[in-house]
């Protein structure tokens, strides 16, 4: 992309769309006037001494750094290396800057824009503070709530909201589950809600042992009303005891005084039943659905130099080396059990009786003739002979990584 660079006009109001130069005389700059269109891929070029970097860095780059850092605090400025003033009548329309140095390259492969110029850093630290962390599998938002955080929840209700406080004990489990009611007897609960309805502990019904059931403990039954913060927070951290950190909130919108009975929804499952409605918390970083843990976010989340955040397939490089399909098997004319496999080639021949053992086996499993040339194998069985089958053989691919990974022989590493 090219962009043509203006004739300079008086200096008048700042134009937006152009980065106003007047009278720069950085080095061998002489008295310099330029217009410089903004958004767009500038090139700026010339002979050797000609001020290229004079522009660019020592003008540009200085005062744009100089400008922003004249919006901060004086006691903030203090902690920042700043740039000499460049000598210039003015520069306008300029945005904060940021510079790459002409420095020689690095061929470290774990160098890029973003560490170099440092925003990696700050991105960062703005993902780990700000980012929203959602269950791989449900899609839910993972949140750890603390116990305060959830009694303020339910103390935000409005009132007159009939609620129950539920202790998670069974989620979605086969069993008829007696000694989990003998569990919640022995804690001192009254009532338990079994598959949505709820029951008295001396009036359960058997359960199908071969049908999933969820149970929970009821802890608490209340209207929403002031002066009940005391008794939802303990409710609440009897509920996370028993339920291993969840707590169900169960409630209701108001239909009658905050002094009416409440009676338990007839259904639910999580849901919406006859305007009763579920809630679930979790103080666990932890999916409440899938019952699947996460490490909580931090900066070393989102660094490929760090285990806690690189990838572990390619280890935060970006790519990783694989063995070629096209290397491996470099004929396709030629039979399996004829040396196809063209990495065998050189092994020991005790090593590739074995292997390709295994190989001719898993052709015969799948009614192949390893007699044949490789160009007859239908596709889908090619890539599980380079793949696997996902059962019992590995493919040859992974064999061969395994090779590589355990050989201890220099020359044969080499040679894989």
């Amino acid at each position: 992309m090219t962009a043509t660079v203006e004739q300079p006009g008086p200096l008048a109001a700042v134009d937006q769309e152009q980065i106003r130069i007047r009278g720069a005389r950085v080095h061998n700059l002489r008295n310099l006037d330029l217009d410089i269109p903004r958004d767009r891929f500038v090139v700026i070029t010339g002979p050797s001494g000609s001020g290229k970097s004079s522009l660019a860095f020592d003008t540009l780059f200085a005062e744009g750094q100089r400008q922003y850092l004249e919006t901060l605090s004086v006691y903030t400025r203090q902690f920042l290396h700043q740039l000499e003033r460049p000598d210039v009548d003015a520069v306008e329309g300029l945005p904060p800057t940021v510079c790459i140095d002409q420095r020689p390259g690095n061929q470290n492969p774990r160098s890029t824009v973003a560490t170099v110029t440092e925003i990696y850093d700050y991105l960062r630290l703005l993902m780990s503070r700000l980012g929203l962390a959602t269950c791989y599998r449900c899609g839910a938002e993972i949140r750890q709530q603390t116990t305060e955080q959830i009694q303020l929840r339910l103390t935000r209700l409005p009132e007159g909201t009939k609620t129950m406080i539920l202790a998670p004990m069974i989620r979605g489990r086969k069993g008829e589950h007696k000694e989990v009611f003998a569990q919640i007897r022995k804690a001192g609960f009254l009532r338990a809600r079994v598959d949505g309805e709820i029951y008295d502990l001396d009036h359960i019904p058997e359960l199908a042992p071969k049908k999933m059931h969820h149970i929970d403990a009821v802890v608490d039954r209340l209207i929403i009303r002031s002066g009940l913060e005391s008794r939802i927070n303990d409710s609440v951290r009897l509920a996370v005891r028993y339920g291993d950190g969840l707590v169900v909130a169960c409630f209701h919108e108001p239909t009658a005084t905050n002094g009416a009975a409440i009676a338990g929804p007839s259904k639910t499952n999580g849901g919406s039943t006859n305007g009763w409605r579920d809630e679930l918390f979790s103080t666990h970083y932890a999916c409440p659905h899938c019952e699947i843990s996460y490490e909580e976010l931090e900066p070393r989340t989102f660094s490929f130099n760090s285990p806690y955040g690189a990838c572990p397939v390619c280890e935060g490089l970006g790519a990783r080396i694989e063995f070629d399909p096209d290397l491996v098997l470099p004929n396709p004319e030629a039979a399996i059990a004829d040396g196809a496999i063209a990495p065998w080639k050189a092994s020991k021949a005790a090593t590739v009786a074995k292997a390709l053992a295994e190989v001719v086996e898993f052709l015969v499993a799948q009614k192949a003739d390893p007699q044949r040339p490789i160009t007859e194998l239908r596709a889908p069985l090619l890539d599980k002979l380079l793949r696997g089958d996902d059962k019992k053989f590995p493919g040859l691919l992974l064999m061969l990584e395994k090779e590589f990974a355990t050989a201890t022989d220099d020359a044969r590493r080499e040679q894989l």
